[in-house]
């Protein structure tokens, strides 16, 4: 089967995620994180949690367009950014209107990583983990290769903890995202085009 690695990793990491809100209280994660703070991982995930934002996919993206020297990637992948902006504006924004760790689980008084500026409002879904999630799952399903494939993903995987570490997001506002990103690679790798003299 076509890309199996791809979804097979993504089913994994959003049945686990799943399993971990079955079976605990909400934002349960969050303040087992809270309780168990490293200041190093902490220093580590301030700085990963980036590789969830434009001013570095974008740049990423355009280095690999470069690279591959090919015009289906590049519609591809700027389909996928531009599919991944748009869901993840519309939900975030004009759906769902959920608080974040911050207010939500005040009284726990959270532990929080400085220098980073934690946000209150517009929780779900988290918009680094669909921006990760969607860059990654895009690399999948062009180079179709299973080392490939395990690599990004645990990468966006790691975006997504990062934001629930940075007590920026609830574990599923990273599935909401993840799930954004499959949806908008997966819209985008249907694009393909072929010139003319090739047709």
């Amino acid at each position: 089967m076509e890309h199996r690695w791809v979804l097979l990793l993504w089913v994994y990491f959003i049945m686990v995620s799943t399993a971990s809100i079955v079976i605990t209280p909400y934002g349960h994660f969050n303040i087992w994180l809270s309780n168990h703070y490293h200041n190093g991982i902490g220093f580590f995930f301030k700085y990963y949690t980036h590789f969830g934002e434009e001013w570095i996919l974008v740049p990423l993206g355009l280095l690999l367009v470069w690279f591959l020297k090919s015009i289906t990637f590049t519609i591809r992948l700027a389909a996928t950014f531009i599919f991944n902006t748009l869901i993840t504006i519309f939900f975030k924004f004009l759906i769902f209107d959920y608080n974040r760790p911050k207010l939500v689980l005040e009284k726990f008084n959270l532990v929080f990583t400085e220098g980073v500026k934690v946000h209150e409002y517009n929780s779900f879904p988290s918009g680094h983990s669909s921006a990760a999630f969607a860059m990654a799952l895009a690399l999948a399903f062009w180079f179709n290769n299973k080392a490939v494939s395990i690599v990004v993903i645990l990468m966006a995987i790691g975006v997504g903890l990062s934001r629930i570490y940075l007590q920026q997001h609830f574990i599923e506002d990273v599935i909401g995202g993840a799930t954004i990103g499959l949806l908008a690679a997966g819209l985008a790798a249907g694009l393909t085009w072929i010139p003319k003299n090739k047709a």
